[in-house]
């Protein structure tokens, strides 16, 4: 208990002065390792509106060359505790173990990933913030090992809502300084021959942003592009996209789609796009990650399209003073405090250089000028 206790401290401070996702994965499973010993461990960035793997930190994870057949398996078959399934489950934390009733071989990816990595017990958080998932943590213990106990299962659940809500703030508190070449779109021509995934052909503005995903590499590539061809495959050639926040601060639309179909060797090429996202798009990223809820989403739309408050009750079929409520929840959510602001941090701000100031403020980790709202 004691161990558990000063571990939950420890994380939770952690936390509230956290300004890097990868760099906080890797502080808390430091922490957390003297009450939740694991051997291997990863940390993941999801897409909130896909669950799509979009990043993350691999390098104390499973070997790199059992990756690819693991991300085939997330994308393109039914397994137990897969990420999308956990993102919707009660607590978004479950081991392998007890989701096979102590049968771990049931499980493609224990037979597949796990036995040839030489880990046997796994536990899987999902980190998800006001009902979406930001990231997930999953911690490995070698062939032999003991299962992770109700308690230490516990223990993670109940640290999980913070650590969702320091990844979600820390994707809008990097700094952003952008360069020319990554305005994009970047172009790219991938060559997939097997499991084997390696990149024949690139743009300066490609290369450049795809060095800035937060991401371990395979063969120079970046797992997310990885698990993206994956889900192309599974999805039968269908184009395929996810946002991915970079270094830099930017958020990015990387699409992929079929170039060449496999040729007699089964040898196919891919095109791969990274460009900025649309403002629409980064809109609703935005209103994701400053909480937002439907109703203020709403709100925000018609706002920022150029509705007044009583053109929008009229809209909403909502009172004049419950729209006025929405709008004075909107400016302290987002940190403005006019509709032209409102409008610039949900489509603008994230594509104007601007370096953002940190100043430490008590108990409530780094203040920031547009703060999300906790």
């Amino acid at each position: 208990m004691a161990a558990a206790a000063v571990a939950r401290d420890r994380v939770e401070r952690l936390c509230r002065s956290a300004t890097d996702p990868l760099a906080l994965y890797r502080d808390v499973v430091r922490v957390l390792g003297r009450a939740v010993p694991s051997d291997l461990w990863c940390g993941l960035l999801l897409d909130p509106a896909t669950v799509m793997n979009t990043g993350g930190y691999h390098d104390e994870g499973l070997p790199l060359e059992v990756l690819p057949r693991l991300l085939q398996l997330e994308v393109g078959s039914d397994d137990v505790n897969q990420l999308p399934a956990l993102a919707r489950a009660r607590s978004g934390v479950a081991t392998l173990h007890r989701g096979t009733r102590n049968r771990p071989e049931l499980s493609a990816r224990y037979r597949d990933v796990m036995v040839p990595a030489g880990v046997g017990p796994e536990l899987r958080a999902v980190l998800r913030d006001r009902g979406r998932p930001w990231g997930a943590v999953i911690l490995f213990r070698e062939t032999g090992a003991p299962d992770f106990t109700e308690a230490e299962v516990e223990l993670v659940a109940a640290l999980a809502p913070d650590l969702a809500a320091a990844v979600r703030r820390t994707l809008l508190v990097s700094e952003v300084a952008h360069r020319d070449a990554e305005e994009g779109p970047g172009m790219a021509v991938l060559r997939v021959d097997g499991s084997r995934i390696r990149l024949e052909l690139a743009s300066r503005a490609a290369q450049v942003l795809m060095d800035q995903m937060p991401d371990t590499r395979i063969d120079g590539l970046p797992v997310g592009v990885i698990s993206l061809v994956s889900r192309l495959t599974a999805a039968g050639g269908r184009r395929q996209s996810a946002r991915v926040r970079l270094r830099t601060g930017r958020w990015m639309s990387v699409q992929l789609d079929v170039l060449e179909p496999a040729d007699p060797n089964g040898v196919e090429r891919l095109s791969l796009v990274v460009e900025p996202v649309a403002p629409y798009e980064l809109a609703e990223v935005i209103a994701e990650a400053y909480g937002l809820t439907a109703r203020e989403r709403q709100v925000a739309r018609l706002v920022v399209s150029g509705s007044s408050n009583l053109e929008v009750a009229a809209t909403l079929s909502i009172a004049l003073t419950t729209v006025q409520d929405h709008v004075k929840n909107l400016y302290a959510k987002l940190g403005v405090g006019s509709r032209h602001e409102l409008t610039a941090r949900m489509f603008f701000d994230q594509y104007l250089p601007r370096q953002l100031s940190r100043l430490p403020v008590g108990g409530d980790g780094w203040y920031l000028p547009a703060r999300p709202h906790r």
